[in-house]
């Protein structure tokens, strides 16, 4: 078998797709090439960029490569593998945070503003992101306010026979009453729409127009009104507004890096000249070359976003690595017209530039500084617990029931202060116990007894108060168990009912009074953390389980429908069966697309 330097000379030079290898044979990093030669020796030669990209050539054992006829050709097989395989030293778009959108569904006869997370290619129309959501409330309050739009949701909408409360305040035009004809009302969301999209000088000037008209025909009332609605899009359109020079779309892409390899990036959305959105990606795990970023971003962006959103028609970016003609082709297909790459070096372009790096500059030291929080968390809990060491694995448990009915357990993990989803658990109690002391006892034993129990955490997490944690006690007493306890209840005032206001309690055995943790201190917010996330773990299984009862759960999902769905459980047995299974698993025996067997488990995980 030839080594990687026998591999390396016999490169040829043409045009591919390189996949960095470690010595598992796993998938590290996969790259485009204009020149296959030139580019993977260029990741051995000399010291690299950046520590990142250091550390991917450290890990390399191996490579692949497949020639392709074109660059664009390339490009594209690139796409497909970063997808299927998800490669750690490339760009992964997936955030914790999703920023909200604003969708209009342009398919009903009376569609409405609705604030959402994630988009979805179902033919509706897509607003955002929006960073500011306050701002953004704000602003949709008076579109809906000044257009008369409605708000009420579908089936209140359907089943109205008279108009609610905000049509007699003149704050809706009555839709649902057909006190407004369909083009009237399309009409007036379509002018909403248009300020959202950063057009809103025409309707602006429009409104002043009226507003003129009602002065001169002395219909004082109806010009106050609209002297009121230009001031409040004056006050929206100002808060969009930023001088890009011309009346143009434009995406910015800016990028920096700190000095231990992390990267992060900021688009900043323009269009017709008015600040749409903004939105920031952290990139730590990126390991390719600092001056291919913005490309690569670029391709994961516009091959990922659903239908509505397409491409402006110029693209500003620090740098661009080869293959500029054929990343700017391909973009230029998916929106049917050319689109420009730029790389600023004067001019109000490069101001926009400047402030799109600003932007991810200050986003990267709050990561900084977020990331520093874990450990300091960590510190505070191993001293003020009196542990041995640093509690890198701590686990929470989690009663869930609806009057005594399908009661369930969660038991989450956070490993070194941040969640670690593939390792959460889901019990499902038949025949409970009678009260929550009892059945968290049970809880208990099925985590840590058994024939093949897993590893051991460092801190055990209870949701509960002194009781929770003697029936625990009792519990690794007769299993023979020493794992550190610690239990978080609720702040209740003096008549015993529980308050937000007063802070969490938590206990610890051999110790009469309550830990000294304050509200702002990290080991506090921590634990508050982890005992949230069990809360919600188990509260989502146990409406998973009602759900059920109506129909299966998996029709929620993205890629399934009636058909797959009964496919998978007449495979599979159950839902329960599902959620235990890995990716491969599923695509495996179901023979459905690895990316719809990522979509199922990726749901169940996110609970």
């Amino acid at each position: 078998m030839p080594t990687l330097n026998e591999k390396l000379k016999n490169l040829p030079d043409h045009p591919g797709v390189y996949q960095f290898l470690d010595k598992n044979g796993r998938i590290l990093y996969v790259g485009k090439a204009i020149s296959l030669s030139k580019r993977v020796r260029s990741y051995f030669i000399g010291k690299p960029d950046r520590a990142k990209t250091a550390l991917l050539v450290g890990k390399i054992c191996d490579f692949e490569i497949i020639l392709t006829a074109s660059e664009v050709e390339a490009l594209l097989l690139e796409n497909n593998l970063i997808k299927e395989h998800r490669p750690p030293f490339n760009i992964d778009l997936k955030d914790d945070k999703n920023y909200p959108y604003v969708r209009l569904d342009r398919q009903q006869h009376f569609p409405r503003f609705e604030v959402v997370r994630r988009r979805k290619a179902d033919g509706a129309r897509y607003f955002g992101p929006y960073p500011a959501v306050g701002a953004l409330r704000k602003t949709l309050a008076l579109l809906n306010k000044h257009f008369r739009l409605r708000r009420c949701r579908g089936e209140r909408f359907a089943n109205r026979v008279r108009p609610c409360l905000n049509y007699q305040m003149q704050l809706c035009s009555g839709p649902c009453c057909d006190h407004v004809s369909i083009v009237e009302y399309r009409r007036l969301i379509s002018s909403a729409a248009l300020i959202l999209g950063g057009r809103g000088q025409p309707v602006l000037r429009s409104l002043k127009r009226d507003m003129k008209r009602a002065a001169a025909e002395l219909d004082f009332e109806r010009a106050a009104v609209l002297r009121d609605a230009v001031a409040d899009l004056e006050l929206v359109l100002e808060n969009q507004a930023i001088d890009a020079g011309r009346d143009e779309d434009i995406d910015v892409v800016g990028c920096v890096a700190s000095e231990d390899g992390a990267s992060a990036l900021y688009l900043l959305t323009i269009r017709r000249g008015n600040v749409i959105g903004g939105r920031p990606f952290s990139l730590a795990g990126y390991g390719g070359n600092f001056l291919d970023l913005p490309a690569a971003f670029i391709q994961r962006h516009y091959s990922e976003t659903g239908a509505g959103e397409m491409p402006p028609g110029v693209i500003i970016v620090s740098s661009l690595g080869e293959g500029r003609q054929a990343l700017a082709t391909w973009l230029g297909e998916i929106r049917g017209r050319r689109v420009q790459l730029l790389v600023p070096e004067r001019g109000r372009r490069l101001q926009l530039l400047r402030l799109a790096e600003k932007n991810a500059l200050e986003f990267l030291s709050r990561q900084d500084k977020r990331d520093d929080f874990p450990e300091l968390a960590l510190k505070e809990l191993a001293r003020v617990c009196h542990l041995k060491g640093l509690p890198e694995v701590i686990e929470g448990v989690d009663i869930s029931n609806l009057q005594d009915e399908s009661v369930v357990a969660s038991l989450v993990c956070f490993r070194d202060g941040k969640a670690s989803k593939s390792e959460y658990r889901r019990y499902r109690l038949e025949n409970a116990p009678p009260d929550d002391f009892a059945r968290m006892a049970v809880v208990i034993r099925r985590r840590f007894g058994g024939e093949n129990p897993l590893p051991l955490p460092e801190l055990l997490l209870l949701d509960g108060g002194r009781p929770q944690l003697e029936a625990v006690m009792r519990v690794f007493d007769e299993l023979d168990i020493a794992v550190p306890l610690l239990a978080i209840a609720k702040g209740r005032d003096e008549q015993g009912r529980k308050k937000s206001e007063i802070p969490d309690r938590f206990y610890q055995p051999g110790r009469k009074d309550a830990l000294n943790l304050t509200v702002r201190a990290p080991a506090y917010r921590l634990l508050q953390q982890v005992r949230d996330e069990a809360h919600r773990f188990a509260i989502n299984y146990h409406r998973l389980l009602r759900q059920q009862g109506r129909e299966t759960i998996l029709l929620e999902i993205d890629g399934i429908g009636n058909k797959r769905a009964q496919c998978l459980l007449k495979i599979f047995g159950s839902v329960e069966v599902i959620m235990s299974l890995k990716v491969e698993e599923i695509a495996g025996k179901a023979a459905i697309p690895l990316a719809v067997a990522r979509n199922v488990t990726d749901f169940f995980r996110q609970g």
